[in-house]
């Protein structure tokens, strides 16, 4: 969920409580928009920062939790978290038909500027498609929006939420660790200490409301920060040779992510691609494993930019990147593995309880 700020900007520049009641007003609806403190609602077990209560004419009526952003791709349709406990509605600009159609499969509500929309809950069904936005309006530039959710911030965030012992280091330790500059780093700590994630406690600094900032996070890195890691996609027919490869793997200085890292932690899993983590593209373990560059397609072995300094387990990445991986592929069946590594491991399961 948006920060209540963030919330209120967004509602005011694209999907005004005035417009929200005008989309579904033309399909058949009322509305009644909360924002902020007064969106807390008894039939929540957690506080939304924006508040629907839909209804028609009939009298049937469903409280949502409002997701408000842009644009929904298949990635952020697969990312998004809904509310904990109310039933969440999207209200973006606009949202392409894969990701609608990943929206229903996940029983999420949605409507867009279009008036694409999928509301059902009792005997009520409203199911639009194929509406296309039409051309020329520019309504204003767009919001820069939070420093600690555009992709240096990302990179800040990921260390703090993998090593939360970083919170209280130096700011200069927390930049170098994130591969930002220092002006960055304080720039996304006031950010974060804004919306209220993290706190002083004599003088040092602790974090807050973990899980719902990894919640935010993992969002924003599955369009933000993960497409700019790209370094290559690969073919092989068999990509099981990493497992028992562990000493091969640190010499090369290349650590595992994505499916086969999330294999690691779930052994419910059998990866079908294998995710590769290095600060160049490592070219010496490409030649010896014989790698084809992938062409026409995605391939099924991907590398990426290795963009964190802090040590760990040197050959496979941190919970909270393969986590963020599985959420970002975009693919159903990862996304059910994303959810069960989020309660079995420890690392994540923390982050639940901060």
């Amino acid at each position: 969920m948006f920060s209540e700020n963030e919330h209120v900007g967004i509602l005011n520049e694209r999907a005004s409580s005035a417009e929200l009641r005008e989309r579904l007003h033309l399909l058949g609806l009322e509305v009644d928009v909360r924002v902020g403190r007064r969106a807390a609602d008894e039939e929540a077990d957690e506080e939304a920062d924006v508040v629907a209560r839909v209804s028609r004419a009939s009298g049937a009526a469903r409280t949502y939790a409002v997701v408000v952003t842009r644009a929904v791709p298949a990635e952020l349709a697969t990312a998004l978290h809904p509310h904990a406990s109310l039933p969440t509605l999207v209200v973006a600009r606009s949202i392409t038909e894969q990701a609608a159609d990943l929206l229903r499969k996940r029983g999420i509500d949605y409507v867009d500027e279009a008036g694409n929309a999928h509301i059902a809950w009792g005997d009520v069904l409203i199911d639009v498609r194929g509406r296309r936005r039409a051309g020329g309006r520019t309504g204003g530039s767009p919001s820069r929006g939070s420093k600690a959710f555009g992709r240096a911030g990302l990179q800040v965030g990921f260390v703090l939420l993998s090593w939360p012992s970083m919170v209280g280091k130096p700011l200069r330790g927390l930049a170098s660790a994130s591969g930002v500059s220092l002006g960055t780093a304080q720039a996304v700590v006031d950010d974060l200490a804004k919306a209220g994630y993290l706190y002083e406690v004599m003088g040092e600094r602790r974090l807050a409301r973990a899980g719902e900032l990894l919640n935010r996070w993992s969002e924003a890195y599955s369009t933000r920060l993960s497409p700019a890691l790209f370094l290559g996609d690969f073919e092989a027919p068999d990509i099981s040779w990493w497992r028992g490869s562990e000493d091969e793997l640190t010499r090369f200085n290349v650590q595992v992510g994505g499916e086969a890292g999330a294999s690691v932690l779930d052994p419910h899993l059998i990866p079908a691609t294998l995710t590769l983590y290095a600060d160049e593209r490592p070219r010496s373990l490409i030649g010896k494993r014989r790698l084809v560059r992938a062409e026409q397609q995605a391939g099924n072995i991907h590398v990426r930019r290795r963009f964190w300094t802090v040590e760990g387990q040197p050959w496979i990445v941190p919970s909270t990147l393969i986590y963020a991986d599985l959420l970002a592929s975009g693919d159903p069946r990862q996304r059910e593995h994303a959810d069960r590594i989020r309660i079995s491991d420890d690392r994540l399961a923390g982050l639940d309880r901060l």
